[in-house]
């Protein structure tokens, strides 16, 4: 359905948007995600501890898929997890430095996707 005129897409250069545009989407959202979490697992230390291990957890079998397409966003989540659990006080000093990486990785994230969303705008104008 996708091969007939009528659901082509006019210009070319257009046809990989929706895949820029999530990548906004994901790295703003991921972003925002990870500083939320950050923020609440070190206030509230039995939450924190369980979010952890669920994302280390969930980073760890969506990398052992062996899918290409989703190993970077499996890496992500496997050392926000990791680093969350390294975030409790048992840990001494890597508890501080751990969540210092956690928020300086959310604020990199959401840098990243706003100047992955001005250079798409910046592409479309450049386009039109």
């Amino acid at each position: 359905m996708t091969n007939e005129p009528e659901w082509r897409d006019a210009n070319p250069a257009t046809e990989d948007l929706p895949n820029k545009g999530r990548t906004v989407i994901l790295f703003i959202a991921g972003g925002i995600a990870i500083g939320v979490l950050t923020f609440i697992g070190m206030r509230v230390r039995p939450l924190g501890l369980f979010v952890g291990v669920a994302a280390f957890f969930a980073g760890i079998s969506i990398l052992l898929r062996r899918r290409k397409a989703i190993f970077k966003t499996g890496v992500v989540i496997t050392v926000t997890g990791f680093l969350m659990l390294l975030t409790h006080p048992r840990f001494g000093i890597a508890a501080s430095f751990a969540g210092y990486f956690l928020i300086v990785g959310a604020i990199g994230l959401v840098v990243l996707g706003l100047f992955k969303a001005i250079k798409l705008s910046w592409d479309l104008g450049q386009r039109s």
